[in-house]
C-alpha cells in the first residue's frame, strides 16, 4: 500500500508540473521555441512502454531487466540487515568480467554467453564478498566499506582495458598510425545474450534477459521466505549477537549475504554489457551515466517494492516505463528529464510513507498495549 500511494503521488506531481509549465508558457512567463502540449504529453508519460506497440514495449523489458536486479541485489541486503550501496561497483565488475570473456575467448554458443554471464556473477559476488569480509571481520561499516569500493572498481576497470588489451584499435586518418579508441571492442556475437524475444516485440535490443530477472526474483523469493537459509541470513544481519549466542556463524552468514547480493548486480552488468554493439566507455561521466547509474537505481527499486523480491520486480518494471514515457515526452516538447523528477518523487514519497506506516503500527502497539494494561487493572 505505501508503494501505491507513492506512486500515485508521484504521478499527480508530474502531471502537475507539466501543467505548470504549460500555464507559465501560455501566460508568457516562459518564452519557448515551440510551446509544450500538455495533453499530448500527459499521454505520452502515461503510455510508457506502449508509445509504439510492442517494439516499445520490448524495449522496456530490455532495460526493466539490470533494474530489477540491481534492485534484487540491495533489497536481498536489506532483508539480511545491510545496506548494499556497492551495487554499482559490483555491477561494473560483473560488466567488465563479461567483457573480458566475451571479447578474449572464442567459444562457440550457448557457451560462451553462458561463460560471461557466470563470469559476471562471480566477479559481483567476489566484490560484495570483500564488503562483508570487512563487515565481518573488521566491523568496517558496509556503507563506508561499499562507497569506497564502488570508486576502486570504476577505476579498476579502467585499468583493465588497457592491462587486457580490451580498447578499440583503429587507423588514425590524419596519422595513418594505429591509434586507441576511448572505449571497448564489441563482444563476440556468440557472448550475446539470446535474442529469441525480439521477433515476439519486433525489438532488436529484447532479449532472454528479462527472463533471468524473472527468475532471479522467483529464485530471491524462495531463498528469503522458504529456506532455512533465509531466515538464518535474516537473523544475522538484524541481530548479530542474539544469532552468535544461538550457535550461528554470524561472520559467515554476513559474507555469504553480501555475496548474493553481489552476484545478483554483477548479472545485471553482465545483461547489460551483453548486447550487439554495447561497448564500455573510459571516461568517468559515460560509466557513471550508463552503468553506475543503473545501481544506484536499485536503492530506488528496493525502497519502491519494499524489499520484497516480487515488488521489487513490479517496481523495475514501472520504473523502466516511466522512463520509456520521458523518453516520448520530448515530441510534446517537454523535457525528457522530467521522468526522472517524477521517479525521484515516487521515491521520496515511498520513503515517506514507509516511515509512517511505521509510525502508526507503532502507536497501535502501544495503544493495545496500554489498553491491555488497563483492562488488567480493572480486573483488579
Amino acid at each position: 500500500m505505501p508503494s501505491l500511494v507513492a506512486i500515485g503521488a508521484g504521478l499527480i506531481f508530474g502531471i502537475f508540473t507539466m501543467f505548470v509549465i504549460w500555464l507559465l508558457v501560455k501566460v508568457k512567463v516562459f518564452n519557448v521555441i515551440n510551446d509544450p502540449q500538455l495533453f499530448r504529453g500527459i499521454a505520452k508519460l502515461l503510455a510508457g512502454g506502449f508509445n509504439k506497440g510492442m517494439n516499445s514495449l520490448g524495449y522496456m523489458l530490455y532495460r526493466a531487466a539490470p533494474l530489477i536486479l540491481t534492485g534484487l541485489a540491495v533489497g536481498f541486503a536489506f532483508k539480511t540487515g545491510l545496506f548494499n550501496i556497492g551495487a554499482p561497483g559490483q555491477l561494473v565488475f560483473g560488466a567488465l568480467a563479461a567483457i573480458i570473456i566475451g571479447v578474449k575467448l572464442s567459444i562457440p554458443a550457448p557457451w560462451h554467453w553462458m561463460l560471461c554471464l557466470i563470469g559476471g556473477m562471480a566477479a559481483g559476488s567476489l566484490w560484495g564478498f570483500i564488503i562483508g569480509f570487512l563487515k565481518s571481520v573488521f566491523n568496517v561499516h558496509e556503507v563506508v566499506a561499499s562507497i569506497m569500493m564502488n570508486y576502486i572498481a570504476m577505476y579498476f576497470a579502467f585499468w583493465s582495458l588497457d592491462a587486457f588489451n580490451l580498447r578499440h584499435r583503429f587507423v588514425d586518418s590524419v596519422t595513418g598510425q594505429i591509434s586507441l579508441a576511448p572505449y571497448t571492442d564489441t563482444l563476440a556475437q556468440t557472448a550475446w545474450l539470446p535474442r529469441g524475444l525480439a521477433d515476439v516485440f519486433n525489438g532488436y535490443t529484447v532479449n532472454i534477459g528479462i527472463l533471468i530477472a524473472i527468475a532471479a526474483v522467483v529464485i530471491m523469493y524462495i531463498v528469503l521466505n522458504k529456506t532455512t537459509l533465509g531466515y538464518q541470513l535474516k537473523a544475522a544481519g538484524f541481530n548479530r549477537d542474539a544469532s552468535k549466542y544461538a550457535g550461528m556463524n554470524t561472520k559467515r552468514d554476513i559474507m555469504l549475504s553480501m555475496a548474493i547480493s553481489g552476484l545478483l548486480a554483477g548479472l545485471a552488468g553482465a545483461i547489460i554489457i551483453m548486447v550487439p554493439d554495447k561497448k564500455m566507455f573510459t571516461d568517468q561521466a559515460t560509466m557513471s551515466s550508463e552503468f553506475m547509474s543503473i545501481g544506484f537505481d536499485g536503492i530506488s527499486i528496493a525502497l519502491l517494492g519494499l524489499s520484497e523480491p516480487i515488488g521489487v520486480g513490479l517496481a523495475g518494471l514501472f520504473l523502466a516505463y516511466i522512463r520509456i514515457g520521458g523518453d516520448y515526452i520530448d515530441q510534446a516538447n517537454y523535457m525528457k528529464e522530467l521522468a526522472d523528477v517524477i521517479t525521484s518523487v515516487i521515491i521520496y514519497f515511498s520513503a515517506l510513507s514507509v516511515a509512517l506506516y511505521q509510525f502508526l503500527q507503532r502507536r497501535k502497539k502501544k495503544k493495545t498495549a496500554d489498553a491491555a494494561v488497563l483492562s488488567g487493572g480493572d480486573e483488579r
